[in-house]
């Protein structure tokens, strides 16, 4: 299924069902596999850098970033919602 067609069929209740599912079955395989990557990535990087250089961390990696939204960005909860499901 495309993402616009699920977007135009699932319902409110359908997404925060997901987002308690993802809530309690964390990570999910997508970012399971995108926190190994990235702390293999820092390792590597880490290994190659001079002593005077900052450590890279795992977190300057991450493909996948959590992205808040703010309440005064005029979008209803649905909307807010539904960015949030989209990745910001």
């Amino acid at each position: 299924m495309r993402v616009d067609d699920l977007e135009r069929s699932m319902t409110l209740r359908e997404l925060l069902d997901w987002h308690r599912f993802e809530a309690l079955h964390q990570p999910l395989p997508d970012r399971l596999g995108d926190i190994h990557v990235a702390m293999l990535a820092s390792i590597i990087v880490n290994l190659a850098r001079s002593t005077d250089s900052i450590p890279a961390r795992p977190a300057d990696f991450l493909v996948i970033r959590e992205r808040e939204l703010s309440p005064d960005d005029g979008l209803s909860e649905v909307d807010r919602q539904m960015a949030n499901w989209r990745g910001g």
